[in-house]
């Protein structure tokens, strides 16, 4: 059965994409048939005249995957906004039946998969306000929560932790981002593990170079050989419910 991990964010802008472009990369490094799904994304740009998933392309890039967009990104809109008003914004709607099935049809082709949200756990995927965390209760996967190291860090992780138990999502593990090495980062970090009781499976360094839209990867791969044990993955990754 396939294994996958979601991998969600205790704040916009924390780096999901990186993170999630740097655990695929390590798994197809290493020969496993690993995959990529993001719903939805917004913010997209347009090259060539088509309106393209630029998070889901560097992912791509970065991990040398090969694989349709829209499987990958069912929905794609252009306003950086919360999906539900990106897509009114354009008159369309966001169907979860399409989602689901994409997923589905990933989960046949590929025995493990790297899975992104858009945002935190409370984002409304649609006018209905099916929000991100009935998705991830529906397709039953465990969750990586990747967070900052900088102030603010203890509240936004414990609260996201809380609220995804309360719902009785499974957290297995904490990625914090984007670590500079200063004192009051490390207890930060401490703090959260005390606060969480989640394990903190990895600390990525702080990387210049990196642009999602312009393809420009940084140090991505070379850190994350570095500063990531496979192993704890594998650990954390859960037997997918895709139907």
């Amino acid at each position: 059965m396939t294994k996958g991990i979601f991998i969600v964010g205790s704040d916009t802008n924390v780096g999901k994409t990186v993170v999630s472009a740097g655990l695929l990369y390590l798994l197809r490094r290493r020969g496993f048939n690993a995959c990529y799904f993001k719903p939805i994304l917004s913010g997209a740009v347009y090259r060539e005249d088509r309106l393209i998933p630029g998070d889901t392309e560097f992912v791509k890039h970065v991990a040398e995957l090969y694989e349709d967009n829209a499987l990958l990104t069912p929905f794609s809109f252009k306003a950086p906004l919360s999906p539900h008003l990106a897509a009114r914004l354009e008159g369309k709607s966001i169907d979860v039946k399409i989602i689901k099935n994409s997923l589905h049809i990933i989960a046949q082709k590929y025995d493990y998969i790297i899975a992104e949200g858009c945002g935190g756990l409370a984002v409304p995927l649609n006018e209905d306000f099916y929000m991100l965390y009935d998705f991830l209760k529906e397709v039953d996967m465990n969750i990586i929560l990747v967070t900052r190291s900088g102030l603010g860090t203890i509240n936004h992780t414990t609260l996201t932790v809380k609220y995804a138990q309360h719902l009785g999502l499974k957290v297995k593990g904490i990625i914090v981002n984007g670590y500079e090495g200063t004192f009051a980062e490390d207890d930060n970090i401490a703090a959260v593990q005390k606060t969480t009781k989640v394990p903190v499976l990895a600390v990525i360094e702080s990387m210049e170079n990196i642009d999602t839209e312009k393809m420009q990867a940084g140090k991505i791969k070379e850190v994350f050989e570095k500063q990531v044990d496979i192993q704890k993955i594998f650990e954390v990754m859960g037997d997918m419910n895709n139907g």
